[in-house]
């Protein structure tokens, strides 16, 4: 059974459900195909504290929250969609908080993974 944890943008999480993120988890669907018929686990879904204003105030915060998933040791985070916005192309661009975000979870050798529905 892998061990998944999504990681979304704190910009959807006023209207985003997550359910198109685990309903793609459940159903092997989008980014989550990879893993074939092996059984999925959600052990952690949670919401990037953001950027911006409060950007010190929210780093904090999120440092706990990468410990945690550390601490958990998934067998892969999911970077959701939504940390991709498009660009006026259509093509996704990669927030800069998330990136800082990805490379430190790469670097704990989590295994990290760009999308999920």
């Amino acid at each position: 059974m892998k061990k998944i944890a999504v990681l979304r943008c704190l910009k959807v999480s006023a209207s985003c459900t997550g359910s198109g993120c685990l309903r793609a988890m459940n159903e092997h669907t989008g980014a989550f195909e990879r893993y074939g018929e092996e059984p999925l686990q959600a052990v952690a879904f949670f919401t990037c504290n953001g950027c911006g204003e409060n950007k010190l105030a929210n780093q904090e915060g999120i440092n706990k929250k990468i410990e945690r998933i550390k601490k958990i040791n998934p067998d892969a985070l999911h970077l959701s969609n939504c940390t991709m916005p498009k660009d006026e192309n259509g093509n996704r661009v990669m927030c800069p908080v998330i990136a800082k975000l990805e490379a430190e979870i790469t670097a704990a050798g989590i295994e990290v993974v760009r999308g999920t529905h």
